[in-house]
């Protein structure tokens, strides 16, 4: 969420909101019934107040904005009885400008349609009271631009704010990615440190035989190869059990393919046991044919495990979880 400068814009509103106020103060000996437009000033303050003032959030409550469309509407009556025709025109008739302030400043705060009902309610009242010959030097226009410089104030935030946050998940999501390559880079570098003294053995043997390996060579160097795929590619798909269960399978003669992208690098415990459990559990079955296990990004599933029988087109086992 945009967290904007509180204290500097608060005292700006209500600076301009008490400038009204003290229009008020100044023409309220001239009305009718002077105790009567003090009230007015009282009720105005108090909610320009609250409104201002109060609520950590940029959205004020519900409540808050009924109240201020409460006040648009009963500010007019109370003082437009006491405004004598001659005063048109005058900053006698201040509740219109103040009312521009507490409801551009209800928009701004998140309590739109409060503001546009107290604006047309006000709207209503003043041309019933001073008639349309008055509204263009009444202040009415400027009522209005208040209100839509609120409003639009609003929407502009929300749309920051959306982009903020489709930038903050777009950054974080990179961060992710980021870190899945680096623990998937590191896994593959100490894989191959653990197989280099395989690697060294099988090579040396084949060295000293001058590349006539016997066939329990050639399936070590197989399996070899297999286990070292495994490592590089597997991630935290191989475990003791899973490499067990694929070795054991591919010595009957099962393909077996281990691939995880990273994304089960965060995965930990009981969870992540389940996950090796279910691939032992297929490969254990799988008698011949072919055997792949994914751990991919983008999909709504962690694993996705198909085995199919030798000379099969339709897999056995199709699980995704």
């Amino acid at each position: 969420m945009i967290r904007l400068p509180r204290v500097p814009m608060a005292i700006i509103a209500f600076t301009l909101g008490l400038m009204y106020a003290g229009f008020g103060l100044y023409w309220s000996p001239s009305y009718q019934n002077p105790l009567l437009g003090l009230v007015a000033v009282v009720i105005y303050l108090a909610a320009l107040s609250l409104t201002i003032f109060a609520f950590k959030s940029m959205q004020i409550p519900a409540w808050q904005g009924l109240l201020n469309l409460l006040v648009a509407a009963v500010l007019p009556r109370i003082i437009e009885e006491q405004v004598k025709p001659e005063m048109f025109g005058t900053y006698a008739t201040w509740y219109i400008g103040g009312l521009g302030v507490l409801l551009g400043a209800t928009a701004l705060r998140r309590q739109v349609y409060f503001a546009w009902g107290g604006l047309i309610i006000a709207t209503a009242e003043i041309f019933l009271w001073e008639g349309l010959e008055n509204i263009p030097r009444s202040g009415w226009i400027g009522l209005v631009v208040m209100v839509i410089i609120g409003h639009a104030a609003n929407l502009g935030l929300e749309q920051s704010e959306r982009e903020i946050e489709k930038a903050s998940e777009a950054a974080s999501a990179a961060k992710l990615a980021a870190k899945r390559k680096e623990i998937t880079r590191e896994s593959q570098v100490k894989a191959f440190n653990h197989s280099v003294p395989n690697i060294k053995s099988m090579l040396q043997r084949t060295i000293a035989q001058k590349g006539r390996l016997s066939e329990d060579d050639r399936r070590e160097a197989m399996l070899l190869e297999a286990d070292l795929s495994d490592e590089v590619m597997g991630g935290a798909l191989v475990a003791k059990s899973v490499s067990r269960a694929a070795r054991l399978a591919r010595l009957r003669g099962v393909e077996v393919y281990l691939m995880d992208d990273g994304i089960l690098a965060q995965v930990e415990g009981v969870e992540l046991e389940e996950i090796h459990q279910k691939v032992v559990d297929v490969i254990t079955s799988q008698l011949t044919g072919k055997v792949t296990v994914r751990a991919t990004s983008g999909n709504r599933w962690h694993v996705s495990i198909t085995a199919f029988e030798r000379g099969s087109k339709v897999p056995n086992v199709d699980w995704k979880f």
